[in-house]
């Protein structure tokens, strides 16, 4: 399979990573390579959460509480998320941190967010540096927060000495083994790097501590598709859109997958 037509995974254009991307990269071997970006994928918003949107748009703009605005500016932020409007969903997260303060843990959330969504890489490289000023200061107050470590991990992988990333998600993984999300980047990295058979045995253990882990379930899948085993791969696709509870920037790109075997 052509990798150019992988369309979610991981990106290293530049030294920046975008997880909704996937060309190659070298990273998890300890070399980089450049890469070229792949295309964005967009979605329409459903009728049903266009009227949501307005709807809590309204309560914004007539609420005066600061947490109330904060709430409704998430809530916002999170359904913009969902459907790939990234640059509606960081202007909510910029206004979160006006309000908030530079620990805001919600505007974090929606920047770490944007970054991995990112089909941009100028846009991407832009949200993980909002993203890491923010960890930064979230660490000095937690420095042991591993969940606050891989984000800042990742963030830095988008920088100009991304080994230092790399080896903080390696030192994640050293203190808890089954740690999710050091494994699924790591995984990530594997994938770009053409480790296709360590990608495979991390989202393997991945897919076994969570059968309900679809994100991981779609790059198993991809490692599937790398390795020859369509067959396998087209059962954990069909599994992912059978799934009522998959999230819809996951269903979309597990049908991509499916419909190019």
């Amino acid at each position: 399979m052509n990798k150019l037509q992988i369309i979610l995974s991981l990106a290293a254009v530049g030294l920046a990573v975008l997880l909704f991307q996937l060309p190659r990269s070298v990273v998890e071997n300890e070399q980089l390579q450049k890469v070229t970006a792949t295309s964005t994928h967009s979605m329409e918003i459903p009728e049903k959460i266009q009227k949501e949107i307005i709807e809590i748009k309204t309560l914004l703009k007539r609420e005066q509480s600061i947490d109330k605005k904060s709430n409704f500016a998430f809530s916002l932020a999170k359904k913009y998320s969902d459907y790939g409007v990234l640059d509606s969903a960081t202007v909510y997260a910029d206004r979160i941190e006006k309000w908030e303060g530079e620990t805001s843990e919600k505007a974090v959330e929606i920047y770490f967010t944007a970054y991995e969504r990112s089909s941009s890489v100028a846009e991407g490289v832009k949200f993980a540096r909002k993203a890491e000023r923010i960890l930064l200061k979230l660490l000095e107050k937690d420095s042991t927060n591993l969940f606050l470590k891989n984000r800042l991990a990742m963030t830095l992988v988008a920088s100009d000495n991304p080994m230092v990333g790399i080896n903080m998600l390696r030192e994640v993984v050293a203190v808890d083994p089954d740690n999710r999300q050091a494994m699924l980047n790591l995984g990530l990295l594997a994938i770009q790097s053409g480790q296709f058979k360590r990608a495979k045995e991390r989202f393997e253990t991945l897919v076994s501590l969570d059968p309900a882990d679809n994100e991981s379930k779609l790059y198993l899948a991809v490692t599937m598709m790398e390795t020859n085993k369509s067959n396998q791969a087209r059962l954990l696709l069909e599994e992912i859109l059978a799934d009522k509870d998959s999230i819809p920037a996951i269903k979309m790109m597990a049908n991509d997958y499916l419909n190019s075997l």
